[in-house]
């Protein structure tokens, strides 16, 4: 690997590799104009950057339909990831997002799609129940929609072991992960060794700690931040 290239990981069990470091669709939408966003995208692939996160609700879409035009004649380079936001965990609603952000993202197939946002003590029941997301996740899996399939979540480790101990054979999943997790509901302490366990692919998320109240108030810089998140055992950390 050259000198300053971003080195590559494990996907886990998948016998992938994906970048280390991946590009976060949230505030891709926040720049002005769309040629900004573009711009930003050729400028973390030419850095070695192939992970690319997104969602179906970004920015009510925009985030996608950005994303999708930066990478066109590109789509080959990247690993690409959204996320269905049918927060009812309901089947039928969960593939119609997925046809629509397959149309934003100008793709026919999506490296890894993702349920967003598990924050309830019900929703791995209602992820699990008969025509729930999981059925949707097995179907766009089985029709080459999708590779790979997890979900992501920002509110509690017990939340994230429960959805794992549903039994469906998930391929990755997202968490906070960054030197305050542990004064708190510790992901890294609580689910990371369990998803390391499973051979899960770890995706971790937040390395500044959401805005950043620390690294603002001189307690650690931004590189010693990103740097923590980096060396824990995940795939990729995602920024942005």
């Amino acid at each position: 690997m050259a000198q300053g290239q971003i080195p590559r990981r494990p996907f886990g069990r998948t016998g992938v590799e994906i970048s280390a470091l991946g590009l976060g669709g949230h505030h891709l939408g926040d720049v002005e104009e769309q040629k900004i966003a573009e711009r930003i995208v050729a400028r973390v692939l030419d850095g070695g950057v192939t992970f690319f996160d997104n969602c179906w609700e970004y920015h009510r879409g925009k985030t996608e339909d950005w994303m999708g035009a930066a990478l066109k004649g590109k789509r080959q380079q990247v690993f690409l990831m959204t996320k269905v936001c049918t927060h009812g965990r309901d089947k039928d609603i969960a593939l119609r997002m997925l046809e629509q952000s397959l149309r934003r993202l100008q793709t026919d197939h999506l490296d890894l799609w993702q349920i967003h946002g598990v924050s309830f003590d019900n929703d791995p029941a209602l992820f699990i129940r008969p025509n729930g997301a999981a059925e949707a996740l097995t179907q766009a899996k089985k029709e080459g929609k999708v590779r790979f399939v997890g979900f992501t979540g920002h509110k509690d480790p017990h939340i994230h072991l429960a959805m794992l101990n549903t039994g469906f054979p998930f391929d990755a999943v997202q968490m906070p992960l960054n030197p305050f997790d542990g004064t708190f509901r510790s992901f890294e302490m609580q689910v990371l060794p369990e998803l390391n366990r499973r051979g899960i692919a770890a995706l971790g998320m937040k390395p500044f700690s959401g805005a950043g109240p620390a690294i603002k108030a001189g307690v650690l810089s931004a590189e010693e931040s990103l740097r923590y998140a980096m060396s824990l055992p995940v795939a990729t950390t995602i920024t942005g």
